[in-house]
């Protein structure tokens, strides 16, 4: 039996989530973590053993008043019978994405499947990035304008429609984390898509969130991000969209 707490993750417990993450390809960054918490500082717990070793990290951020969306459930192997995540999440109104395998699991813990036609899109790749095989060719009346905050009602307007509920500070914390990096497409003056690039725990290049209406915006758009972060390694890269 092993013994184990849980509690609130704290600043000083970035080293021992990092060694978490980085065993689980969990793709976020430093700053993200210190933006949830500083957004919901219940949001995010850890799981340490007695010696203060942290064995596991479970994410249910509030988006707003009514909704969390959970993410970031990583244990490390030796301890992935503990059901960490069920010690956090049982008072949350709680959404997540899943894989198709991975939905029994979900549904099986009493999730209900609530939108089947989007596609979540995931792409990793080890190695040097060669962003001149993707079109830099913008259909006919859209422009790719570099993030300001004259922007941020326009992308809350688009995100909304998108995900169907109000996530204004989640979106504004993402755009405005020092490290990131973001796109806005518009078409005649109206948002069409938003897309950001980080560096993650890996100090490689992270794509993500991307969302678009057009996929040739979207190939755009995913070349002019990686361009803008040269200097890290692209030992991935990783688009949600």
């Amino acid at each position: 039996m092993i013994n184990y707490k849980v509690r609130p993750f704290r600043p000083e417990d970035i080293p021992g989530v990092v060694d978490v993450g980085l065993h689980s390809t969990y793709q976020y960054s430093k700053e993200s973590l210190l933006n949830w918490i500083k957004y919901d500082p219940e949001g995010i717990i850890v799981a340490l053993l007695d010696s203060g070793k942290v064995i596991g990290v479970c994410a249910a951020v509030r988006h707003n008043d009514e909704v969390a969306f959970g993410g970031a459930f990583c244990v490390l192997e030796a301890y992935r019978d503990s059901d960490v995540g069920d010690k956090h999440v049982e008072n949350r109104n709680l959404g997540l994405n899943s894989s198709a395998d991975k939905v029994r699991i979900y549904t099986n813990r009493g999730f209900r499947v609530t939108e089947k036609l989007w596609s979540i899109l995931e792409y990793e790749f080890l190695g040097p990035l060669n962003t001149k095989v993707l079109s830099d060719a913008l259909p006919a009346g859209v422009v790719l304008k570099t993030f300001s905050d004259d922007y941020l009602e326009d992308i809350y307007a688009y995100d909304k429609m998108l995900i169907g509920y109000d996530r204004r500070e989640i979106v504004k914390e993402n755009c405005k984390e020092p490290s990131t990096k973001t796109l806005v497409a518009f078409k005649r003056g109206i948002c069409v898509g938003y897309g950001s690039v980080k560096s993650n725990i890996f100090d490689a290049t992270r794509v993500g969130p991307l969302y678009c209406n057009d996929q040739k915006v979207g190939e755009v758009m995913f070349k002019r991000l990686l361009e803008q972060m040269p200097d890290v390694c692209q030992r991935f890269g990783h688009v949600h969209h």
